[in-house]
């Protein structure tokens, strides 16, 4: 009597198996490849504290830099910074900020785990919306007047008498400029509205409970006004008459306090950011 193994003739694999299958193991059922990407880009832009702890640097930056621009422009040039310099720094820098602070509340709602929220859903869609509508009127529109929006504004003002005649011939385009210019402040404004409200009815375990709403609504609050304001002095140089009245008042709320009303309300999310960060690193190491 033959006794045979009971895998059968060991010089050929098992019956119903194949040996290639152990060269290429499947992967461990607990690992997921699409998981695995987006945790890479979480760490990569960070949870919704990140996010806001950094938009509000920018931000914070933005303001101060407007500041500093109105010191220069009275004071003169300090070396090779210019009050233009730096105005095309601020122009460009509350962008990337205001994206963060769109994903910060995206993100915020993820982690919340709530399938919709609506009025944050419409905070992150109009802070986009805004940064499109800013990039729109302050770096291409200009252009079909065939110069930009530092220089539009100082022809505007009678220090460029070129680029006033250059505003005059396009005079369509400028104040298209001016439409949108006022119709990304009012949207700024609507939307830390909307943050106001948010704030209110916030949950005491969300960073947003800590956020300094009214202090923000404020800020675009009077800058908004002091947008219409600039804009309603401006419209007669365009026709060919004189500076209004209204532009003074404009310009010191739209550069000078509006600024500093935002600047401690960046200051205060600032530290809510970096608080919320260190509370969530001890909340994981515990």
């Amino acid at each position: 009597m033959i006794l045979r193994s009971p895998q059968g003739d060991t010089g050929r694999p098992p019956r119903g198996r194949n040996p290639l299958l152990r060269v290429a193991r499947p992967e461990s059922p607990g690992r997921d490849p699409g998981l695995e990407d987006r945790g890479r880009l979480r760490r990569l832009v960070g949870d919704s504290a990140t996010r806001l702890f950094w938009a509000s640097v920018l931000l914070l930056a933005t303001n101060l830099i407007w500041i500093l621009a109105v010191a220069l422009n009275l004071l003169g040039p300090l070396g090779p910074l210019s009050a233009g310099v730096l105005g095309w720094v601020a122009l460009s820098a509350d962008l990337p900020g205001v994206a963060l602070l769109a994903a910060a509340y995206a993100g915020l709602t993820r982690e919340q785990e709530r399938t919709s929220n609506r009025l944050r859903s419409a905070i992150v869609w109009g802070f986009v919306g805004w940064v499109v509508l800013s990039a729109y009127w302050r770096f291409l529109l200009p252009l079909t007047t065939g110069t930009d929006v530092q220089d539009l504004f100082a022809g505007l003002l009678g220090a460029n008498p070129g680029t006033l005649a250059l505003a005059k011939k396009a005079w369509a385009s400028v104040e298209e400029i001016f439409v949108a210019w006022i119709a990304a402040a009012g949207l700024f404004f609507v939307l830390h509205l909307l943050i106001a409200i948010d704030y209110r009815r916030a949950s005491d375990m969300e960073w947003v409970k800590g956020v300094p709403a009214y202090a923000w609504l404020l800020g675009t609050g009077l800058s908004f006004v002091s947008t219409i304001l600039i804009v309603a002095a401006l419209l007669p140089v365009l026709g060919g008459g004189f500076l209004g009245s209204t532009f003074v008042g404009g310009a010191i709320g739209k550069l000078l306090v509006a600024p500093n009303i935002l600047l401690s309300g960046y200051v205060s999310s600032l530290q809510l950011g970096r608080a919320a960060i260190a509370a969530k690193r001890k909340a994981g190491r515990g």
